[in-house]
This record gives structure tokens, sequence and C-alpha cells, in this order.
């Protein structure tokens, strides 16, 4: 099919957009993945490589009626996930960054974060990486427990992600984050408490710490089902998440999203585009951009990505376009994602919804301590963080 190039209306004074870029290839599909993978296959990785060049490289053309966000190309993030994107070998992380580079005018200071498996953090291609231009590593520790990682499926050990991450230091990174989740079947708030510690003394300048959601035909949904893992606790992750509110404040951190954590400076600001409603163009299979007016994303299987790449060179699958209410629920619900939570008057003269139209339910949160209100200022309280779901769909 031919896809309509973008049309929403052009914003006066466009933000500097952020660029994804996904690699679907891992060594093992772990068992809480839900995300767009492939076993690595290095014949097939380069022809995707190649693929993602050839997207990038039509780019202007995809979008020649994009928003003014869009259309000038100004970026000031750039993120490689996965998958496994530290499967890249580095000469094909240099062709990418190359043709980036010629389709987009980054900052000085572009934020160029890549995805690292601890399997995949040997000296050289670490080395190699950071002579390309990363700047920012996030590293999949997930569990310094080799129990923990044997039950997910993870392909690593608790010793190398130590190791990965001081190879890591090594090689000159100073802005590394590490990825950690609470609530595993049979974890223990001991357990928690130990991952929790042994992170902390890395001191690493960010921490992205999740309570596991359990995604629809994933292999730890199936063991679930079939009762072969402990049921999970709710209770007990609402306890783990209070515990690690308490130790990273305690070691300086600042909680500025419900589960990512940074030293001062060091929040993830490639992230925070998509807690800020601001735009980010996505390439890649499966891949979700966003250009400030219409949602898109490109096929989710690889060979149609790869045929489609050859045939028409984009392979965006489908677009929706937000009515205003519909942008202004989003904006609402990832915003107050943030512990500043949203200014209503900014948001309603955005988008033009008042927030006094929801006052009945906004009555309720505040009543059930789950938000905050001060002047010009909607937050959620730690309870609320606990329970945002219930937050969010109160506004839909």
């Amino acid at each position: 099919m031919t896809v309509a190039p973008f049309s929403p209306a052009r914003p006066e004074t466009p933000a500097p957009l952020g660029a994804y870029v996904h690699f679907p290839f891992c060594v093992a599909k772990c068992a809480y993945c839900a995300f767009v993978t492939r076993s690595y296959d290095a014949d097939l990785a380069e022809r995707y490589v190649a693929a993602l060049e050839t997207e990038l490289r039509y780019f202007p053309e995809a979008c020649a009626a994009a928003p003014l966000a869009f259309s000038a190309r100004r970026a000031d993030t750039l993120y490689f996930g996965g998958g496994t994107p530290s499967r890249l070998t580095p000469r094909q992380l240099e062709r990418l960054l190359t043709a980036c580079r010629a389709v987009f005018d980054f900052a000085p200071d572009t934020e160029i974060t890549l995805e690292i498996n601890p399997g995949d953090a040997q000296a050289d291609r670490l080395a190699a990486y950071r002579a390309l231009g990363v700047t920012r590593l996030s590293l999949g520790v997930q569990s310094f427990l080799d129990d923990d990682l044997a039950l997910t499926g993870r392909d690593h050990r608790a010793r190398e992600a130590r190791q990965a991450f001081r190879a890591a230091r090594r090689a000159g990174f100073d802005n590394v984050s590490l990825d950690l989740i609470a609530g595993l079947p049979g974890q223990t708030l001991a357990a928690w408490r130990a991952n929790l510690r042994e992170a902390l003394d890395l001191e690493p300048e960010h921490l992205s710490l999740y309570l596991l959601e359990v995604k629809e035909n994933t292999t730890l949904a199936r063991q679930l089902a079939a009762a072969r893992l402990p049921p999970l606790d709710d209770d007990l992750a609402a306890e783990m998440y209070l515990t690690l509110l308490e130790m990273t404040a305690r070691a300086g951190f600042d909680a500025y999203e419900i589960s990512n954590f940074a030293r001062p400076g060091y929040r993830a600001r490639h992230n925070l585009k998509y807690w800020t409603d601001a735009p980010y163009a996505a390439f890649g299979v499966g891949a979700h951009g966003y250009d400030g007016v219409e949602r898109y994303w490109n096929s989710d299987r690889l060979e149609d990505y790869l045929a489609r790449i050859g045939e028409r060179r984009q392979a965006i699958a489908e677009r929706t376009r937000r009515s205003p209410r519909e942008r202004w629920q989003e904006a609402l619900m990832l915003g107050l994602r943030l512990a500043e939570g949203v200014s209503p008057s900014a948001l309603q003269a955005r988008y033009g919804i008042d927030l006094s139209d929801y006052a009945p339910a906004l009555g309720d949160l505040r009543a059930a301590g789950l938000v905050e209100i001060a002047p010009d200022r909607l937050r959620l309280t730690v309870r609320g963080r606990l329970l945002s779901n219930e937050v969010f769909v109160a506004f839909y």
C-alpha cells in the first residue's frame, strides 16, 4: 500500500527531536520479553543493518510534509535499543551513526545511548563504541542474583554484570545506567535489598528499576499460568517499590520518574521526550515514532520490514492521528509519570482541554490519596505511583 506523507499542522517553535534505532537480534529471548526480537544470525543482521541505512537515507523523502520538528531534523538524542544492540559490530554501528548524522542535525551535546548486554562488554568493543561517539550505556543487568537470571532466561551471570560495569568505566563511559527488575516470582524482599545495595555500591549515574509486568504470550506468562512458578505477590511488590524509593533517595538519586532514578544532571534525556510529549523519529522493525500529532509504527515482522524497505524505502505499517483530547490524555498520563507532574494550564494552552472537565474524577483521586494538587501543578503521590494505572484510567 502507499503511505501518505505526514500532514499535521506545523508547530511554530519546534523542539529538537529524538531518534530511536531498533536492533531486534538477541542471543536468547528473555522469559518476560514482549518486544520485537529475533535470534541473532550474523548474515541476517548484516541485511538488517543495510536496510536501516536505506530507511535512514530516505527518511527526508518519507516525511517531506512532516511537521517542522521533523522537516528541520534538528535532534539532540539518539537511542539504540532492542533486542540487543550491543550485538552490532563496531563497524555496523559506525555505518548506522554515519547514516544518522547524514539525516539529522545533531546538537554538539547530543546524548547517544546504546543498550548493552553484560555478555557483550568486551574491552575492545566498548572502546570502539566510545570512540564512535556513544555517550551513554544502558546495561541490562536485571539482577545481581544468578537464580533470578536463570529464571528470566538471561544469557549472562551476575559476575559478568559486575565485570561489564567496571569495563565500561575503564573504556571511559561516565554515564552508565543499570536496569533491575523487582517482583520476580519467588523473589524475597531481602534479595531485592541485596540487588539494590549491589547496584548502588557500583555508583552508576542512573538506575531504571522496574516492577515486573507480565505480558501476554511471553514464556513467563505461560509458566505462571501453568503454576510452574510461584504466584506474584502484589503486596510484596509494593513493599519492594517503597524500599527502592528509600534506598535510592538515601544514596542521592532523584526519583524523577516512576521507574527511573538519576544523580543530578543524569536524567535520561531521550526517554524524557516520551514523557514530555516531544517528537521522536523511529527506525527499524516494529519501531514506534511520533511526529507531534500522529503516532506511527513500522511493520513488526522482520521479513515484511526488509521487503518494504527494499520495495519502497520505508516500512510504516500504520499511523494514527490523535484528536486534541486524545493528545491531552496521553500528555497527561505520560507527564504524571514524572515526579514534577504536569502543569494543567500548559496542557490546556497546547491542547485546548481544561482539567476541570474531570473535576469529579480528580476529587475522587485526591480523596484516595493518589494525587496532589498545587497551584498549576498536578502530580502523583507515592501511593499514586504504586497505583498509577488507576489514576490514568480516570482521565479516559
